[in-house]
């Protein structure tokens, strides 16, 4: 392992960024908190090499202290550039995906909880073909050994991995290489969802208590979180499970029917007059108490008899999850129904990230937090639940005379003010910005309906536009090509693809719009997540509101300027980004308040 300032793994990041990170003591900081067991937040912004900076220390402290070092990230995309800093360090660490996704079988209809549910199936009835080459009476069997033995030196993608199995189970042959590695390269959710963190661990032989935590995007965390522990039943999957009790002609087919109907009855007379309403806990359960004593059984057995079947998903197992959900929640969900087609929706949404997040990171060696948007640190202090920590903050330490930041208070994205003239208004400031940069703009709306109206008012031939429809190997095509073009127009949304994760290299972005503040639809699942927060951190709008909506924008304005060298215009394009409470998330940034943006660019350029 190289020593403090050998320099070969900081060769990685830009010489400037190296040498500020190196001089403020960084690895040190990171050092002394793994030392301390305490938890470290860093807010840094891009470019300057925080994955190096962050691995570096941690498996320096982990080969010395015997800790295994989990890095943590939100896509399968960000993988890479810790897997190559790990190669550079030359230390054992496995790259790992979700087991769905590793999977020789096709399953992509199932959700991660349906699809445990089925695998753990297949196993247990010795149906897996790929799992039976892996295990044999609970023992690897030789040519699975012969298979760990010849990739355990290597420092592999969870890729590569799979290709190199395609006669084994590849998440069993990962979990296995995991057992003997340093470092371990895994997505959020197993570490921090409850139904895959603990067999996870178990799997490969790790505990969090010797274990050093690094969650890279961390911004990211909270929504993940409560993604995780949120669930919803619609009138679809009560549809769908009814026939499925049928093909097997069970009686809780009735049941279910009922069910369905009493939920529609309830459904039509909250949505009389409105789109969503909220629901109490006790209406399902009132309903639930007419039905059959062997309900939950019986739609147990049904799943049981889907997955013997060979079919790939129960609904009776998706009724039978939800409502489970329904009860073991506490007063930290909303519980909301809405109208969805001609039938209902009710979502189960968690509004605390905490309360899977906290004992995770607390009950790690260290954990260290990073993102270039982690600002105000103590608002995720206090979402993820995090105690005995530390924070370290940082200006951007690339040249200030190489970005030139706008606030153009002429336009709007504010819901009230939403009308077509208002979208043409946003399209005439586009294009007049857009003609006065020389090289590539994108832009960046709150939504990809705000997009849709916006660009209904330009005549360009070709704008290259991000869309909810496109695959992964479809967007990156889309990028390479806007990348590759001298001058044009990339349009995507904030909290989208294109505006985090991405590098955007040789200075080919010239001018990011920021098109609007992403603010939440004002519905009932933001009027929750403001109440709960309010009353439990005494910051509702600030922490529900406002201050996700200035992340989005800061997060797409990073994506131009990522080393030293590069020189671009950020415009951001609302008047509200004047406004106290939004502009203090701000702090820090030199603006320009213009309300001819084309002009200042034309000097800057």
């Amino acid at each position: 392992i190289p020593t403090s300032g050998s320099g070969n793994v900081y060769q990685t990041v830009p010489v400037t960024a190296t040498k500020i990170y190196m001089n403020l003591g960084v690895p040190e900081k990171i050092e002394e908190c793994i030392e301390n067991q305490r938890n470290l937040l860093i807010h840094a912004p891009t470019g300057i090499g925080k994955t190096v900076a962050a691995l570096y220390p941690a498996i320096k402290k982990a080969t010395n202290l015997g800790l295994t070092v989990f890095f943590l990230t939100p896509r399968h995309s960000q993988h890479k550039i810790a897997l190559d800093t790990l190669k550079k360090l030359k230390v054992t660490a496995t790259d790992i995906i979700g087991k769905k996704w590793l999977c020789n079988y096709k399953y992509n209809g199932l959700d991660s909880r349906e699809f445990q549910e089925l695998c753990n199936y297949l196993k247990k009835e010795e149906k897996c073909e790929f799992f039976n080459r892996v295990y044999k009476i609970g023992e690897l069997t030789e040519e699975a050994k012969i298979k760990i033995n010849s990739l355990e030196k290597k420092i592999l993608s969870s890729e590569e991995i799979k290709k190199s199995c395609k006669e084994f189970c590849t998440y069993e042959i990962s979990c296995q290489l995991a057992k003997k590695s340093l470092a371990i390269i895994v997505d959020y959710y197993h570490l921090f969802n409850p139904f895959v963190s603990r067999n996870f661990l178990s799997k490969i032989n790790k505990d969090l208590e010797n274990s050093i935590i690094i969650v890279d995007e961390a911004h990211q965390l909270p929504s993940r979180a409560r993604e995780l522990l949120s669930s919803k039943l619609t009138s679809y999957i009560l549809r769908n499970a009814y026939i499925e009790a049928r093909s097997f002609r069970s009686e809780v087919a009735i049941d279910i029917e009922n069910l369905r109907l009493k939920l529609q009855a309830i459904a039509n007379d909250k949505l009389s007059d409105r789109d969503e309403n909220y629901i109490e806990k006790k209406e399902l359960a009132i309903i639930l108490n007419t039905l059959g004593e062997d309900f939950f059984q019986e739609l147990d057995n049904i799943s049981d008899l889907v997955k013997e079947a060979g079919k790939e998903r129960s609904f009776c197992s998706s009724l039978l999850n939800f409502i489970e959900s329904w009860f073991d929640c506490d007063e930290n969900f909303a519980r909301i129904i809405k109208r969805k087609g001609e039938g209902f929706e009710i979502k189960l949404i968690s509004l605390l990230p905490s309360k899977i997040t906290s004992d995770i990171i607390n009950n790690s060696y260290a954990t260290i937090l990073m993102s270039a948007t982690l600002q105000p640190l103590e608002m995720y202090s206090d979402l993820l639940g995090i105690k005995n920590y530390e924070t370290i903050s940082f200006k951007s330490i690339f040249p200030k005379e190489n970005r030139l930041n706008i606030v153009a208070p002429i336009v709007t994205t504010k819901f009230s003010k939403r009308n077509e003239e208002q979208y043409k208004r946003y399209a005439i400031v586009i294009k007049k910005i857009f003609n006065n940069v020389d090289g590539n703009t994108a832009v960046f709306f709150p939504s990809y309906f705000f997009l849709k109206e916006v660009r209904k008012f330009l005549d360009f031939k070709e704008i290259f536009e991000e869309s909810p429809d496109l695959n992964k190997e479809q967007k990156l095509i889309l990028l390479e090509r806007f990348i590759n073009s001298e001058k044009a127009l990339l349009f995507g949304v904030q909290g989208g693809s294109f505006d985090q994760g991405i590098d955007v290299p040789n200075n080919a972005l010239k001018c990011i719009i920021i098109a609007g503040l992403a603010l939440a639809n004002p519905d009932l699942e933001t009027k929750a997540l403001i109440n709960c927060y309010n009353k439990k951190y005494g910051h509702g709008m600030e922490y529900g509101y406002i201050f996700p909506a200035i992340q989005k924008a800061i997060q797409a304005s990073g994506r131009a300027i990522r080393s030293e060298k590069d020189r671009a215009a950020i415009i951001y394009l609302d008047e509200r980004f004047l406004w106290r409470n939004y502009r203090k998330v701000l702090e820090g940034e030199n603006f320009i308040v213009s309300r001819e943006p084309w002009n200042e660019i034309k000097k800057f350029i």
